[in-house]
């Protein structure tokens, strides 16, 4: 009955992503991995709908926090716009390899949040206090999930979340650790390392509301150990959501006791061909040991062949160089016979000077422009302590005529007093005919007499050099100046002598520009041969390098293989152990409450089918996403 393969993936869910897991997590590494591509479709196939396999690699420091996340997109059966479409959500997007990988960084949290703590002694301490240090270590992961939805479980609401399985792995030095013991998980020992796997499943206990006392599932690993001189090099996790994403949900409705005990001789003939499958892998890694010799053999003539072809490598170099040297000399005369006051070209720098030049001279009559501006700017500047001058006079006098009126109305105040009159009084004399003309002249000539005493002349000079020494007026005199050089600069602009100029630097500009942009393309062509010549042997010396690590490393491979061939035994066994052991406690944890066990894989099903990308999906794009994550090394400091 199909109703109860669910039963059968929850349960061999932790052997098969262990098996697939345990080469990753033996094979270790310091660097973060890189991004690699199946090839490019050759056409888009329209029957098919456009699919985004995503990898998203984790740089973490020793406590599980996120250095940084790196996101590899492999797009299949889709156009080269909708993958850089697709790829958009990523910071730095690169075309890796063909039109359809990419890769960039992504600052966003992660749905599954890994915290490692280190005990030394039963003592809480940080990895940076570890390094170095003796004692009974004890390391624990735990993994906190985080990416949920709300799902409707016998009537009500509840979170469930993406049921992630979590392989967690690292290879310790014998030399460094000893009496190690694994907590959810497994140990192979090939007496020089110990190779510790670890499988967990945070949020599925939640999913199943179960209990440990009716199933353990777990959601950590921890590692003791007695250490000499604490180091871990790294530790890998592989975090994915696949497993359960090939469930189909829509074949557990009314499940049944009859029906889960047709699933259990279901499940327990998959059990049997996994264990054939096993047993398989233990043989076909003894034939690669038993070939290993001869690979030795062949990796010893790549590498004396690589070494051959890397010895002429700083021959071609040079002889490179030097032909990209004189053509470089040949421009720089060439520059400098026009006229141009640029830098001198070198390969580093020429694409961006001549880049440079070219654009002002594309420019050429706003560039022209403004290098007349720049000199009738200056020519107006020099002369801008005479303008301020004029300008001060003007002001000034201007400031004396509005402080003579003032004085004026003063005196006048005066004069009319000493005869008992006040302003209103004389003009309404004045309109009513009571102050004749001959009293107003004599009120007229009273005043031009005071005018022209020395108090009131004293007091026009006091108080228009006093105005003169105020900031109010010297502001009005700089606001002035400069409108008067503005005004200027604009006369001198619209002079015919400054338009012809412009004119003459603009067409000999246009034709300069046409010599700079072929200059450009012969040095961008042959930079283009350059770039490829050097990356060739880079390449040839960097396999030169990796040939020769690899050949040092094969009697390690040859470990390493011995180490998967007895790892892929003791997976044969540990299958018979939970073929045994595992189905009868989920039996007994969900007896008699199997409608609700119905609910709760459904919407766990569900909730894994619904989570198909970190970075997202682009229109009906649909997808697959895993995260690897890689913890930096805890060493003593030098």
């Amino acid at each position: 009955m199909k109703k109860s393969r669910i039963i059968a993936l929850v349960l061999t869910a932790a052997l098969t992503c262990g098996a697939v897991g345990a080469a990753a997590a033996v094979s270790g590494g310091t660097e973060a991995p890189a991004a690699k591509a199946a090839p490019a479709p050759a056409s888009v196939n329209k029957q098919e709908p456009a699919f985004k396999d995503e990898t998203v690699y984790v740089i973490a420091n020793p406590d599980g926090s996120v250095k940084k996340i790196i996101v590899s997109d492999q797009m299949q059966n889709t156009s080269r716009e909708a993958a850089q479409d697709a790829a958009s959500a990523l910071d730095g997007a690169q075309n890796v390899k063909g039109d359809d990988c990419w890769t960039g960084t992504l600052d966003k949290e992660l749905p599954v949040d890994m915290r490692i703590s280190y005990t030394l002694d039963g003592r809480a301490v940080s990895a940076e206090e570890l390094a170095g240090k003796s004692g009974r270590v004890c390391i624990r992961f735990d993994y906190e999930n985080r990416q949920y939805e709300m799902a409707d479980i016998d009537g009500r609401q509840e979170k469930i979340y993406v049921p992630f399985v979590v392989l967690t792995g690292a290879v310790l030095d014998s030399d460094i650790f000893s009496n190690v013991e694994v907590t959810n998980g497994r140990l192979v020992n090939d007496g020089d390392h110990i190779a510790v796997l670890g499988l967990a499943f945070p949020g599925l206990a939640q999913n199943l509301d179960l209990g440990d006392e009716e199933l353990e599932i777990p959601d950590f690993v921890e590692i003791s150990a007695d250490v000499q001189g604490f180091e871990l090099e790294t530790t890998l996790s592989i975090v994915t959501n696949s497993v359960f994403s090939r469930l189909d949900s829509e074949e557990w409705e009314d499940l049944e006791l009859d029906g889960l005990s047709d699933g259990l001789a279901e499940l327990t003939d998959a059990m049997d061909q996994l264990m054939d499958g096993s047993s398989e892998l233990y043989d076909g890694l003894c034939t690669l040991l038993s070939k290993s010799g001869e690979l030795s053999a062949g990796m010893d003539q790549l590498a004396g062949g690589l070494s051959e072809l890397a010895s002429h490598n700083s021959e071609l170099n040079g002889g490179a160089r030097q032909v990209f040297d004189s053509l470089l000399a040949t421009a720089n005369t060439q520059l400098a016979a026009a006229g141009l006051e640029v830098p001198e070209l070198t390969v580093e720098n020429y694409s961006q000077v001549l880049g440079g030049v070219l654009s002002k001279l594309d420019s050429a009559g706003t560039y022209a422009e403004g290098v007349a501006r720049e000199q009738v700017e200056k020519a107006v500047r020099a002369q801008e302590s005479a303008v301020r001058d004029a300008v001060t006079q003007a002001v000034e006098q201007e400031v004396s005529a509005q402080v003579a009126e003032a004085v004026r109305q003063n005196v006048w105040d005066k004069v009319l007093a000493a005869t008992g009159l006040t302003q209103e009084i004389y003009d309404a004399g004045v309109k009513t005919g009571l102050i004749s003309k001959d009293q107003q002249a004599q009120l007229q000539a009273a005043l031009d007499q005071q005018m022209q005493g020395e108090a009131a002349k004293t007091a026009v000079a006091d108080n228009t050099r006093a105005k003169m020494a105020s900031d109010e007026v010297a502001a009005v005199i700089e606001e002035k100046t400069e409108e008067q050089v503005q005004l200027l600069i604009a006369q001198n602009m619209a002079s015919p002598e400054v338009q012809e100029k412009i004119s003459a630097a603009t067409a000999q500009a246009s034709s300069g520009a046409v010599s700079i942009r072929a200059l450009k393309q012969q040095l961008d062509s042959y930079n283009a041969f350059y770039a490829g010549l050097t990356s060739y042997t880079a390449g040839v010396a960097s396999a030169k390098g990796g040939a020769a690590v690899l050949q040092s490393n094969m009697p390690a491979l040859i470990e390493g293989v011995t180490q998967l061939r007895d790892g892929a035994e003791k997976l044969s066994d540990g299958l018979k152990e939970f073929n045994r052991e595992g189905i009868q406690k989920l039996v007994d944890a969900f007896d008699g409450d199997l409608g609700v066990l119905a609910d709760r894989l459904r919407a766990t099903a569900e909730a894994s089918k619904n989570y198909r990308s970190f970075s997202g999906l682009d229109g009906e794009m649909d997808g697959s996403v895993k995260f690897i994550c890689r913890t930096e090394s805890v060493k003593p400091r030098e």
